[in-house]
């Protein structure tokens, strides 16, 4: 999915999603892209402040979905304004999201972040039957 960089379209953008969603119940749906969108404040770096009211209205899409966040590996970041030497800015607008019938259906998905190296965003790949083990968390 490509969300638009221009806030735009987003409306019409997510109505068809919610609506593919909708029309297709209890199949396994997985949705990932540059969705040009955040979900936490936490998600952008730099001068201007996240917009909270478009944070509010992709998680609303997402809740209304019924989609989970499949989280990352790798960098946190996933697109930069390239302005290092001025006025750098980081967000993290590509993402991975599924419904539970996705996470029944592949319950070891799991999300890698590559580094950026030519492009403004970072290259990720998102492995649907991985055998990586989980970290055990010390106790």
């Amino acid at each position: 999915m490509y969300g638009d960089p221009h806030h735009v379209h987003t409306t019409t953008i997510s109505q068809e999603v919610a609506s593919f969603v909708m029309d297709n119940p209890n199949i396994p749906t997985f949705c990932m892209g540059d969705l040009n969108n955040i979900m936490h404040v936490n998600e952008k770096c730099g001068l201007n402040p996240a917009n909270a009211a478009r944070i509010r209205n992709f998680c609303w899409l997402v809740k209304n979905c019924g989609f989970f966040d499949l989280g990352y590996n790798g960098l946190a970041y996933t697109w930069t304004n390239k302005h290092f030497t001025t006025n750098p800015t980081f967000q993290r607008l590509d993402r991975c999201l599924a419904n539970a019938e996705w996470c029944v259906a592949f319950p070891r998905t799991v999300v890698f972040h590559f580094p950026m190296i030519y492009s403004d965003h970072t290259s990720f790949l998102a492995i649907l039957d991985s055998h990586t083990e989980k970290p055990k968390k010390p106790f």
